[in-house]
């Protein structure tokens, strides 16, 4: 009954489909990609420094080394949709390349007629509905045939590390600051039934990071670290036909993170804070332990909406798991990252 329900209101979305299109263009890329960053709650955009850096902030894939594939799969909202990552991250001298393909698919959309003329409340049997969705539940109104909704962007990425020693001249006190930097371009392509709308985007992003053992005490080996990724600086444009334009607004993300050595093999404690302003503003929290770069545990607070998750690093490959539950649903999240090279 819940699946059934999402998918009506969806449809009373799609009624009319151009005027949905334009308002909601670029919305899937605020889903969330991979398991670490949504089991953290999404506050990743200080500290992250995977192949996937590319959505929290392009500037952390300039700490990835080697060749990467990486990808995940996510089955959203009980099945509704379907959302999945796939792509290559390559360093070159001096900097990192990356290219990735986003896509969100819901398919079985039922397509109705436009109800916008029905005067509510209506008496339907022995009962009464009050808006559009009422009613078709009441009616068990039957489509008039079937829709998909296909949404994906390509990324393209560069980033580069920049590393340097600030001279404060107190005593010969020096700083070691690292300051990697990033863009992505995007090419986002939606298509909901016959609408189909294309745009093109840029995102500019860099962190900042200073060891705390160089400012406070020597045995407190931590990192503090600051991080802004600034999506769709440009006003993404997307390009419906017939001169109907939508501009997705940019969003300022911003964050800190406190990376701390815990006593024990190579083991670590992330603390993590976001806060972004889109369409309305929301924090994000975030917290990791990660013991001898094997085994990671975590958890998060998405707005008002917890996560949780896992990591396990084994030869080349790492794998990470969220669970995110929401009002549409619960998601579980798996991505994956395999060193080629």
């Amino acid at each position: 009954m819940m699946k059934r329900s999402i998918l009506i209101a969806l449809v009373c979305l799609t009624l009319a489909l151009p005027s949905y299109a334009a308002k909601y263009a670029g919305e899937f890329l605020e889903i969330g990609i991979g398991g670490r960053g949504v089991a953290m709650g999404g506050a990743m955009t200080a500290h992250t420094e995977d192949p996937l850096s590319f959505y929290w902030n392009p500037a952390g894939m300039a700490y990835v080394s080697g060749l990467h594939a990486s990808g995940m799969y996510a089955d959203l909202w009980n099945g509704l949709a379907n959302y999945s990552v796939v792509g290559l991250t390559m360093p070159l001298t001096g900097a990192v390349l990356g290219a990735h393909w986003v896509r969100l698919g819901v398919p079985d959309i039922q397509r109705h007629p436009d109800y916008d003329n029905l005067q509510f409340p209506i008496v339907v049997g022995q009962d009464t509905a009050h808006d559009v969705q009422e009613y078709l539940l009441l009616r068990h109104a039957a489509p008039q045939g079937m829709f998909t909704d296909n949404e994906s962007a390509v990324f393209l990425t560069f980033a580069k590390q920049n590393a340097f020693t600030l001279d404060l001249g107190w005593s010969y006190f020096s700083v070691p600051i690292e300051l990697p930097v990033g863009a992505n371009v995007k090419i986002i392509n939606q298509k909901l039934g016959n609408t189909g709308g294309s745009g093109i985007g840029a995102d500019f992003g860099f962190q900042l990071r200073v060891p705390t053992s160089e400012l406070i005490y020597e045995p407190w080996k931590a990192k503090l670290a600051y991080g802004l990724n600034w999506q769709d600086a440009t006003r993404t444009a997307v390009d419906w036909g017939e001169n109907n334009k939508d501009a997705i607004p940019y969003n300022l993300r911003h964050g800190f993170a406190l990376i701390q050595k815990m006593p024990g093999r190579d083991s670590k404690v992330t603390l993590s804070w976001d806060v972004e302003k889109r369409w309305e503003v929301t924090h994000h929290l975030g917290v990791e332990y990660n013991y001898a770069k094997v085994i990671a545990l975590r958890g998060g607070l998405w707005g008002k909406e917890w996560t949780a998750g896992a990591g396990l690093a084994l030869w080349r490959v790492n794998v990470d798991y969220a669970y995110l539950s929401r009002e549409l649903g619960t998601t579980h999240r798996v991505s994956l990252s395999l060193r080629l090279k």
